[in-house]
């Protein structure tokens, strides 16, 4: 697999792409782009498709941009991958909100058809779907649930694009164009037999505290334990509701298990009811675990160990926000860097507003896709 990367902090989109790219080579397979709202998005596409007529250009805006150890904020990072082994497979969804399940099924299919995978043959070790998907519509949740039962099998990885925590528009990038109120979705299967791995990783851990959601709606749960929320929770940390800060909240998320895993969800705002707002929804009948923090650099070091047995030639990222923001305030950005560039070939990604794994829509956690072995 060859890949070719560039970045570029120019905020005019087409000197910027003329900086990313300025160098590249070969004729590519399919590009994957990540622009802050620096970048006029229309533009970085229209630009991007003069130079690589015919070729699939896939990606979103953000909050936060990665190539290989490197993290920036207001930049432009563009990746072109040519031989690599794999056929890839795009389509576009428009109109979230009234996608139905036969509409994604019938997506799907498409893309099957156009990545030659047979239903009755699906290898999950040697495929993925990548998806990125507006992330200020709220419809990650039922998406990911229908394309999980779409791709019988097939892993899903993804992340929610951003704005640079503007919270105004986001956008996609898709051979439609940069696209809002819309999603893109990316099939690989390998042709070479060469693996697929999804990795997860999260610096958190349950503890023994928990609540139990008895009173939610969507995104926002009004009760923990039949308390209103933020009493609930405080009570849970032996705290008084005057002393849960954004400070508080930002590091105590709440967790839970599912199918032996530990997801994370992310408290983003609470109400002057004392209602609290989630990143991701929350189901009454919950319970959730108070999240303990682990360290940062020594988590990602021992996760990426354990999920990867060889080096990937290439790794396609969906970090959250919240991470990142973590990150930045403990000046981190270097040292996890540092562990990504040792533990991979080339990694292009992007700080999101929520990541997608599998069926689920999961907060303060770095999911990928890997994609081959280095010899």
């Amino acid at each position: 697999m060859r890949t070719e990367k560039g970045h570029s902090t120019l905020s005019d989109a087409k000197l910027a792409v003329a900086e990313a790219v300025g160098g590249f080579t070969e004729s590519a397979e399919i590009i994957f782009t990540f622009a802050s709202t620096a970048q006029d998005p229309d533009a970085v596409f229209q630009e991007l498709e003069k130079r690589f007529p015919g070729v699939p250009i896939v990606g979103c805006t953000t909050a936060g941009e990665q190539l290989d150890g490197h993290h920036s904020n207001g930049g432009l990072v563009v990746l072109a991958a040519s031989d690599t082994g794999i056929t890839w497979a795009v389509e576009t969804l428009e109109g979230l909100a009234e996608l139905s399940a036969d509409d994604v099924n019938h997506s799907v299919d498409g893309l099957f058809e156009a990545a030659g995978i047979d239903r009755d043959e699906i290898e999950p070790e040697r495929s993925v779907c990548l998806l990125f998907i507006d992330g200020l519509r709220g419809a990650e949740e039922r998406i990911s649930a229908l394309l999980a039962d779409a791709l019988e099998g097939v892993p899903l990885a993804g992340g929610s694009a951003g704005d640079d925590l503007k919270f105004a528009e986001t956008r996609v990038f898709s051979p439609k164009g940069a696209l809002t109120d819309a999603a893109v979705l990316v099939v690989a299967k390998s042709t070479n037999g060469s693996p697929i791995r999804i990795l997860k990783h999260q610096h958190y851990k349950s503890t023994p505290k928990s609540v139990v959601v008895t009173s939610a709606e969507g995104r926002t749960v009004h009760e923990f334990d039949g308390y209103p929320a933020l009493e609930g929770y405080a009570r849970a940390l032996g705290l008084a509701p005057e002393e849960v800060t954004g400070d508080v909240t930002f590091m105590n998320p709440v967790t839970f298990a599912c199918n032996g895993e530990l997801y994370v969800r992310s408290i983003h705002s609470i109400d002057e009811s004392g209602s609290m707002n989630f990143y991701c929804a929350v189901e009454e009948g919950m319970v959730l675990d108070i999240g303990g923090h682990n360290d940062m650099g020594s988590s990602l070091r021992a996760d990426l160990e354990a999920g990867l047995a060889n080096t990937p030639e290439l790794v396609v990222s969906f970090n959250c926000i919240l991470r990142a923001l973590e990150a930045t305030g403990k000046e981190l950005h270097d040292e996890l860097g540092g562990i990504l560039t040792d533990a991979t070939e080339s990694l292009v990604g992007f700080d999101t507003y929520g990541e997608q794994l599998n069926g689920l829509h999961i907060n303060q956690t770095l999911v990928a896709a890997c994609f081959g072995e280095s010899n």
